[in-house]
């Protein structure tokens, strides 16, 4: 098994290998650096059309030494190979090497350029929102600037909780897969709050009322949800709840702290409506403002993992 990192000639690759080569060294595995090129138009790959497939193929060859150079202290310490596909299109590509390398975890960068409008969140491109659609493993996205301690490991992993049953398995597969890297686990809600919306409605009181039997509920659920962890072997570290609330998405995210070595992990549910470009729901909202790597777990894969930590 190996953990794959998807490097694109001309696009910044530094902060998807550091997160790659974090959960490369947590989960002991070898490191997949992986460029996909576009297959020929004509058999054989001769002419014209075989000049520029051989051009791109010494780009994206170029392309992975370059980062495996400018992040040579992170991945020292690690099995890392490379690999050069040639498929249809970006995203066919990266998830035929991840069959072929048996990859547990796909990893990208953020789409688009540092400093171009991302707002300290993450920035999903064509190619990401494909793999969301339709990648069976967990998909992992870095944010622009991501850079991990040489030697580091995963510390903790927050699994976005809402209540919702869906959200719990979600909970109970980010315990199994914290266990497995050591790490802790740590429920979190979010609640933005545009004070006022609902307060000009019913009142200000009223509001505060509703807001504070919301999270009476959360965390009453979230620990049954820590019970039940309790009960499974292996068991993290630590299990935690917070909530964060705050006046919009981006406030309430940075209202509990964030570790260097940290992912947020959201579910099938919510990767779903994201990949569906529904930039109404929740999820959307999250990653927009994400202050930590994101990585989002089909529904198959979570629940491989709860069957995992439940010993069957």
């Amino acid at each position: 098994m190996t953990v794959v990192v998807g490097i694109a000639p001309g696009h910044p690759s530094v902060a998807a290998v550091h997160l790659g080569a974090l959960l490369a060294r947590s989960y002991a595995q070898p490191l997949v650096l992986a460029a996909v090129t576009p297959a020929g138009w004509t058999p054989g790959g001769g002419g014209v059309d075989g000049e520029y497939l051989r051009y791109l193929e010494a780009a994206a060859a170029e392309a992975i030494a370059g980062v495996r150079e400018e992040c040579a202290s992170a991945l020292d310490d690690l099995e890392v190979r490379s690999v050069i596909r040639s498929a249809s299109s970006a995203r066919r590509g990266l998830l035929e090497v991840c069959e072929d390398a048996r990859a547990v975890r796909l990893v990208l960068g953020e789409a688009g350029e540092p400093g171009d409008g991302a707002d300290d969140g993450i920035v999903l491109g064509s190619v990401g929102i494909g793999l969301l659609q339709s990648a069976e493993l967990p998909v992992a996205i870095a944010p622009h600037g991501y850079v991990a301690e040489p030697g580091a490991r995963l510390e903790r992993i927050t699994a976005a909780y809402n209540g919702s049953d869906t959200s719990g398995e979600l909970v109970l597969a980010a315990a199994a897969v914290a266990a497995e890297a050591g790490a802790s686990v740590r429920i979190a809600s979010f609640h933005p709050r545009p004070r006022g919306l609902l307060g000009a409605a019913i009142g200000f009181a009223a509001e505060d009322a509703v807001i504070a039997e919301w999270e009476s509920l959360i965390r009453e659920r979230a620990a049954t949800l820590e019970c039940e962890i309790d009960g499974r072997a292996p068991r993290p570290s630590a299990v935690e709840l917070v909530v964060g609330a705050g006046k919009d998405w981006r406030a309430a995210l940075r209202a509990i702290p964030w570790g260097p070595a940290e992912v947020l992990l959201l579910g099938s549910s919510s990767a779903g409506a994201l990949a569906r470009i529904s930039l109404g729901s929740h999820a959307a909202k999250i990653v927009r403002h994400a202050p930590a790597p994101v990585v989002f777990v089909p529904r198959r894969a979570a629940d491989g993992y709860v069957e995992q930590g439940s010993g069957s």
